[in-house]
């Protein structure tokens, strides 16, 4: 009887020698990046510093200059435009800093249209995403009614509720007060816990510091921060 244990599954995300660059200058010197399921990770660095552009390298939207991408275990540099747009369907979710919600859908409309036009198929997936992140009370509400981290938490839905193996995060708590900012981390944290990769950028040092790893880029190259173990750390 074969009792060997199933092959553990790729990263969600492996990048080697990540780059890209601009006509105009600037741009990404050099990213080494891992990240595994359910590890929420932060990027810091000053404006210009690249943080944009990783996050459309990795959300597929750019395509490197030179390095190696997998997601899941797939060589992007080896598909085709379709391809790369049906693995980022499938597999990424993006937190835009304009959010990108619908004005004339309510919350949970926005949610469902992540997974495709007839809405009324996925509102049972959508109401229950949004009541696991404590929002079930805006689920009617429409977007225009509500508060700028009411927004935010409902796009941080909209990205998880394909339940990606990327969850990817530009600036997720710009402009919020502390609590609301609060709430929002603790909606990419349920991210994290349903088994998403998670990285953000942000130039708060203590939403970095609450994530499990922390990243910093500095003239286009990517380096380590430090590495935090929460669960560790709880133990100690």
């Amino acid at each position: 009887m074969n009792t060997a244990a199933p092959p553990a599954a790729p990263p969600a995300v492996v990048a080697e020698g990540l780059a890209f660059g601009y006509a105009s200058g600037g741009g990404l010197t050099r990213a080494d990046l891992t990240l595994g399921a359910g590890t929420m990770a932060a990027v810091e660095g000053p404006s210009g510093s690249g943080k944009s552009t990783l996050l459309a390298l990795l959300g597929l939207i750019l395509s490197p200059a030179a390095g190696s991408l997998h997601i899941t275990g797939t060589d992007t540099g080896a598909l085709s435009t379709a391809g790369r747009d049906l693995l980022r369907r499938r597999s990424i979710g993006i937190v835009l800093q304009d959010l990108g919600l619908l004005p004339f859908l309510n919350a949970w409309e926005n949610v469902a249209a992540a997974l495709g036009p007839r809405l009324a198929r996925h509102r049972t997936q959508a109401r229950a995403l949004l009541g696991d992140l404590d929002m079930a009370d805006l689920a009617d509400s429409r977007v225009t009614e509500l508060s700028g981290g009411q927004r935010q938490r409902i796009a941080v839905a909209r990205a998880a509720v394909k339940r990606p193996a990327l969850v990817l995060a530009d600036e997720p708590t710009s402009g919020l007060d502390p609590r609301t900012a609060d709430s929002v981390m603790a909606a990419l944290r349920s991210c994290a816990e349903r088994g998403a990769a998670v990285l953000l950028v942000t130039h708060d040092a203590a939403v970095a510091g609450s994530c499990d790893r922390r990243h910093v880029l500095d003239g286009g190259v990517l380096s380590a921060a430090g590495l935090r173990d929460a669960r560790e750390g709880s133990l100690g």
